[in-house]
């Protein structure tokens, strides 16, 4: 066996790390089987049309081609499909090469230059790579892909019938991925594979977090590593740093490293109202290299249940309120692009609700990451729908399981995984394979009320459809993982109320947040479109009335909102608002003011129907809340079509010319007041000037379009360019209307991961001989006079730093005991001067820095502990005052007797340990920086207890 030392470099320069690049431009695409020529290196595919992803099978009217299909769905979209692309491979000798792909409609199999290398027949809703090494050259390369997405019986959800549509293509994105012979797993492979965080103790003032990295050595020789992992802050600033010790892989073999650490200071922890979102970023380092990288979302946060406060985030109750989601969007399916999954989630938050249930589906990544970001809580599931299959297809959904959770487990969103198959409940192996991968989060029932158990069975939360009255189960909670509610928004406030009324039905998601597709022939113009009544948003994602009620329900920014005639009544005006009250003025009549109704104690948010009549002309609504107006809305009746106004909605969408984001237009007919005329619109057609191409025909009706209430959307996706967008729409006579976008250039080059900002920092603990040193902290321990400290403050580029105490007079260095709080070893213990000290720090590199220094005195009286003032000697500065009148801590210590009793202490020194004196310094790199500090008397106490220095960023004023 092969020698292997293990020696490991402190400062770790980049060497061969992992370089990632998207693959989603320039693919050549055909529809129907091309037959297996199409496979080979050689093979022409000029003819092929050029395909962007993601991609679907074909473009699609908003009634699905009008297609006669049941929810069998034995036709539409069921066929072979090829995509073909040139790639660069740049990897170095002895790298390894992948093709990772997001999803993909339904089995997959993978040709590079010309040699088949698997099939991935798990199903179309979760990621699965391809390992190419071996078969990639130098330069250009060929990648051949066939999807089928042919009724299968054996892969879920297929085989039975569906209230969804299996659109086909080669839908989620594709990225070529290289990395060294040893690299970090990627997560779904194994159960221990990739990186996995758990968070085993979380409270308000600390957490406890554990990261487990398994590495693979591909390599012929053991290779001697370690992992370093670095938790950032919100800001980017690492907080916590865990070296593991250095492991000898073996060829061939993987190894998990296991780390604990955690942050027991300003922690700041994740919730549905404030989303405070760390990062774990994780290098292999192996003989003073980085070797490969990765970055994954943490969130601080623990949820319980308790009998009379219901469901519990961080300890506080809240209700669960929010929406069922599909993934899907009108013309293109299932191949929705990121910024359009960042723009649902965005909405969602603006609607104000907490919580999403993924249906029926695993879901793209990039939805899970805005979740993480905005605070939405996630329910996420296999994808199923009532029936069960034969027993591969089992398999592969116990398969998806695992993957789905594999992939997702580290986001602090993620709440629950479904443990049952929708519309038919609780599925014991589902539940047991849930547990088996993440035993940290709980599993829901998947029920309804017409089959399987009236409880939460095998699995942790009874989830119901509540269509028909759930009852809450004896002894347990309740979610109502569907409910309806009706277009003038009347339902939703029903259940919501019921659902508050309550603490053990801890929450409920509305079906759906969107009208959607499914063969179920619900709508009488599109029966393919699923309209549904409860809905927040129409397929394009427009607005419906019950979507300003959920703001005015759940939100706090004040608003006031008229709702279109879908929401009003015969006997008055309904208005929405969150406010105390609202005045209403309608053309030719008195204004009038209402509050919301008190009779329904459990909502927010009432609606308030004011008593007049409103024929036509305009209605003003003014909210007002502590009797200042806050919140403003106007609407009128509309009169006589007019012209047309435009916009491009941009939610989601950062700028960049990236040849694959999509966005919605909407252009809405309107009267020359610009009310919207509620009707079916005329033909509207779109063209488009600059880096941009419009989604869709008159073929499939997208371009022209005729759409409802006055609103005629477009989709349009941005090209590869910078420059500016003009999108134009024109109805006869409606005249034309224009709006502008600016694209920016695109980034360019593989992708690699940012590292954080990992700060100089050095934390010192000054006392007498006998001082107890507080933990973590360095000890500067000394009998009495002036002293020098000669240590190594850590960060990205560890320094050496020459410290130095003076003083006039004899410094006197204390060592006590008994006194509590937090830092309660660094307080206790101080070098004391009298009159005047001066702190030296030689050694820091060029930057700004922030100071802190704690001055405690365990005295019993103010008066012992004097205002002290400080003056700074740094780079541009010359003895410089910068504090005046600082008043340190004080406070009695406890005495106790050898028997363990004795009197308390006046706990003034809990106060100490943010009763810091904090400055900011900047360091030339070849002077020292001072910090004089002088008391208000020749003989005026100072006690130095401890100092921290910290490295700022470049225009920061404080971490």
């Amino acid at each position: 066996m092969a020698t292997v030392v293990l020696a490991l470099q402190g400062v770790v320069e980049a060497r061969a790390e992992r370089r990632v690049e998207n693959l989603n431009l320039d693919w050549r695409y055909h529809r129907g089987d091309a037959g297996e020529a199409a496979a080979t290196s050689g093979y022409d595919d000029s003819a092929w049309e050029a395909a962007v992803l993601p991609h679907t099978y074909a473009l699609t009217s908003i009634n699905l081609d009008d297609s006669p299909d049941d929810q069998y769905q034995l036709t539409f979209h069921r066929d072979l499909s090829w995509y073909r692309r040139n790639f660069t491979c740049r990897a170095k000798a002895g790298q390894r090469v992948f093709l990772e792909f997001e999803g993909a409609h339904q089995i997959t199999d993978l040709w590079v230059n010309g040699q088949h290398l698997g099939q991935h027949a798990t199903g179309g809703y979760t990621p699965f790579h391809f390992e190419i090494t071996e078969h990639v050259v130098p330069g250009e390369n060929v990648v051949a892909v066939r999807l089928d997405n042919r009724v299968n019986e054996e892969v879920p959800p297929d085989g039975d019938r569906r209230d969804y549509i299996l659109f086909g293509g080669l839908y989620r994105d594709v990225r070529l991925v290289v990395t060294d012979p040893l690299r970090i797993t990627f997560p779904w492979e194994a159960r221990d594979a990739g990186v996995r965080i758990t968070t085993p103790s979380v409270s308000p003032r600390s957490a406890t977090v554990t990261v487990e990295t398994t590495v693979e050595n591909a390599g012929p020789e053991p290779h001697a590593c370690r992992v370093v992992t670095r938790v950032a802050d919100p800001e980017g600033r690492v907080v916590e740093k865990l070296v593991s010790r250095p492991v000898a892989v073996e060829p061939g073999r993987t190894h998990t490293f296991v780390q604990t650490g955690g942050v027991t200071e300003g922690l700041r922890l994740w919730s549905c109202d404030d989303p405070n979102l760390y990062h774990v970023h994780t290098t292999i380092e192996s003989g003073g290299d980085a070797i490969d990288q990765a970055v994954n979302p943490l969130g601080f946060r623990w949820f319980n249940y308790h009998p009379r406060e219901g469901f519990l985030l961080n300890g506080e109750p809240i209700e669960l309120i929010g929406v069922n989601r599909h993934q899907q969007i009108p013309y293109m399916g299932d191949a929705v692009p990121d910024n359009l999954h960042r723009a649902d989630a965005i909405k969602f938050k603006r609607a104000g609700v907490n919580v999403v249930r993924l249906a029926h589906y695993p879901h793209d990544d990039e939805f899970l990451n805005a979740c993480d970001r905005l605070g939405m809580l996630v329910a996420e599931e296999a994808p199923t729908w009532i029936e069960v299959g034969p027993p591969l297809w089992m398999d592969r959904l116990e398969r998806a399981t695992r993957v789905m959770i594999r992939n997702h487990r580290n986001h602090p969103s993620v709440w629950c995984w479904g443990g049952g198959v929708n519309h038919r409940g609780p599925i014991a192996r589902l539940h047991y394979t849930a547990k088996e991968e993440d035993p940290t989060r709980i599993t829901m029932s998947n029920s309804t009320l017409w089959t399987g158990p009236t409880h939460s069975g095998v699995t942790d939360l009874y989830s119901v459809m509540d269509y028909r009255g759930a009852r809450v189960p004896e002894g347990e909670p309740l979610f109502a993982m569907e409910h309806s509610g009706s277009i003038d928004a009347r339902g939703h406030q029903a259940i919501v109320s019921r659902y508050k009324a309550d603490p053990a039905r801890i929450g409920l998601a509305l079906w759906a947040a969107h009208d959607g597709f499914s063969f179920k022939k619900r709508d009488k113009q599109y029966p393919n479109l699923s309209v549904w009544s409860a809905a927040l948003w129409d397929p394009f994602r427009h607005p419906k009335p019950a979507y300003h009620w959920y703001q005015a329900e759940l939100t706090d920014e004040p608003m006031v909102y008229i709702p279109d005639d879908r929401a009003q009544r015969d006997d008055g005006v309904t208005v929405f608002t969150n406010c105390d009250e609202v005045e209403l003025r309608v053309a030719g009549q008195e204004r009038t003011r209402l509050k919301p109704a008190t009779s329904d104690k459990h909502l927010k948010a009432p609606p308030l129907l004011f008593p007049v009549e409103w024929l036509r002309g305009e209605a003003v609504a003014v909210g007002y809340s502590n009797g200042e107006p806050v919140a403003e809305h106007r609407r009128r009746i509309p009169e006589a079509a007019h012209h047309l106004e435009l916009t491009i909605d941009t939610d989601g969408f950062g700028g960049a010319a990236d040849g694959s984001s999509v966005l919605y237009a909407y252009a809405t007919v309107v009267d020359q007041h610009g009310a919207v005329i509620p009707g079916d619109t005329p033909p509207v057609s779109f063209t488009v000037g600059g880096p941009a191409e419009i989604i869709g025909d008159a073929s499939i009706g997208a371009n022209p379009v005729v759409w409802r209430r006055g609103l005629a959307p477009a989709l349009l996706r941005v090209g590869r360019e910078a420059g500016e967008i003009v999108l134009t729409a024109r109805a006869e006579g409606l005249g034309a209307a224009s709006a502008q976008l600016t694209l920016n250039k695109p980034g360019s080059g593989p992708h690699r991961i940012a590292p954080p900002f990992e700060p100089l920092r050095l934390r010192v603990d000054l006392g007498g001989a006998e001082q107890h040193v507080q933990e973590t902290w360095t000890e500067w321990t000394h009998e009495s006079g002036d002293s020098t400290l000669e240590t190594t403050a850590d960060g990205d580029t560890p320094c050496e730093l020459t410290i130095t105490l003076t003083s006039p007079r004899d410094l006197d260095w204390t060592s006590s005991w008994g006194v509590p709080g937090d830092l309660c070893f660094l307080i206790e213990d101080a070098a004391v001067a009298h009159g005047e000290a001066t702190l030296e720090i030689a050694g820091l590199p060029v930057g700004n820095y922030r100071l802190r220094t704690w001055h405690h005195r365990v005295v019993s009286e103010r008066d012992e502990a004097p205002p002290l003032a400080f003056q700074v000697d740094d780079a541009g500065r010359d003895k410089e005052p910068v504090t005046a009148g600082f008043k340190p801590t004080y406070g009695k210590k406890i005495q106790v007797s050898a028997a363990g009793g004795g009197g308390a202490g006046d706990g003034g020194s809990n106060l100490a340990a943010g009763g810091y004196a904090e400055t900011r310094v900047t360091a030339s790199g070849e002077a020292p920086v001072l910090l004089r500090i002088a008391a208000d008397s020749p003989e005026g106490p100072i006690a130095l207890s401890g100092l921290e220095i910290v490295e700022l960023r470049a225009n920061e004023t404080s971490p």
